[in-house]
């Protein structure tokens, strides 16, 4: 594909990588890396991909012979390199005895007798088989289903099942790992670093998606809210409330509808550039409110108020800035910094 060319290298055999294919694709690989550079291809060991600005941005096959190594770059001779997505196609090509584990069955581990014979093995009840020490371990997740398979080495991407967590790929192997300087908690695959507010909830993005949260999905403890009753309506600061509409605690958008006491409860997120007031049980303008969670999620704008307006969050990173000193407060409406203090609800004093 133009200028993306994989080499042919021919090398001893490198005992990594060779397992069943998994459900992910290249775009799903591309999207958890910052970087750039090759990756493999989860459906076909000759297959190989190129990522950027987390897109694959071209791809390509290796010749007919030989598969693709992602830690070399190169596509080498099937005899003496694993297949990246098949046990059964490494045992029917290699011409050296080795170990390889079955992805289909993490506590299985093949035997390949370097004459095109495949034989299984079992680790038993609790264990699974580790390709980076040949060796059957306990405790540990199945350490080949992740896509550190498929990556470069020295490497940090997302974990694609755990949003917010990260994955240092060595060798083919990385283990889901949370971020744990406070307030960095939360792993961004956009930017490869950690930062404070959490991506899973639109602060990396601002598209309103959720991540841990998708609309209509349900909940069955919601509605079993400690206030609810025989009535229709709640008084809230003397106001009645329809509170049919409850927040759900996690995101500054979103809520669960509930038909009634003990329903079924429903997720729903408010319309982008608004958020949801629990007391007023509405959505409403961001600055009209104080919430505690991400409060980039479900908006538009590059920059957000910190309660106080005395600094703001930048949405794409996470961290805090501060306004000149001159016009130290920040006013989200306007996103613009100002002499005067403006009279919204999330400038209030705390």
């Amino acid at each position: 594909m133009g200028a993306f060319n994989v080499r042919i290298c021919v090398l001893a055999a490198c005992l990594f990588l060779a397992s069943q294919s998994t459900g992910y694709t290249m775009d799903d690989l591309c999207k958890q890396w910052s970087g750039t550079g090759y990756i493999g291809n989860p459906s076909n060991c000759r297959g190989w991909g190129y990522c950027m600005n987390q897109q694959t941005v071209a791809w390509g096959t290796c010749e007919e012979g030989y598969v693709f190594n992602v830690q070399t770059e190169c596509c080498e001779n099937k005899t003496t390199t694993p297949c990246s997505t098949s046990a059964v196609q490494t045992c029917s090509a290699i011409k050296s005895p080795i170990y390889v584990a079955n992805l289909l069955n993490c506590t299985e581990y093949a035997h390949c007798d370097g004459q095109g014979k495949i034989a299984y093995g079992d680790c038993g009840a609790g264990g699974v088989f580790s390709e980076s020490t040949t060796s059957c371990e306990w405790g540990p997740a199945c350490p080949q289903d992740n896509i550190c398979r498929f990556m470069p080495s020295n490497i940090f991407v997302g974990d694609p099942k755990k949003c917010g967590n990260y994955m240092n790929c060595i060798n083919g192997y990385g283990t889901s790992t949370a971020c744990t300087v406070s307030p960095y908690i939360y792993y961004n695959a956009a930017t490869g670093k950690c930062q404070s507010t959490n991506p899973c909830t639109g602060g990396n993005t601002n598209s309103g998606d959720s991540g841990q949260f998708t609309v209509g999905q349900t909940s069955e403890d919601v509605c079993n809210a400690e206030d609810f009753d025989a009535a229709d309506t709640l008084t809230v600061d003397g106001k009645e409330v329809d509170y049919k509409y409850f927040s759900d605690s996690e995101t500054c958008y979103g809520y669960y509808y509930c038909a009634k006491a003990g329903a079924i409860g429903y997720w729903n997120q408010c319309p982008t550039g608004t958020q949801f007031n629990s007391k007023l049980g509405k959505c409403v303008s961001p600055a009209s409110f104080v919430c505690t969670h991400n409060r980039c999620g479900n908006v538009n704008s590059k920059f957000m108020a910190v309660e106080g307006c005395l600094s703001y969050t930048i949405c794409s990173s996470g961290e805090t800035a501060n306004c000149p000193s001159t016009s130290k407060y920040y006013d989200e409406v306007n996103n613009m910094c100002t002499s005067t203090i403006p009279k919204y609800a999330i400038c209030s004093s705390t």
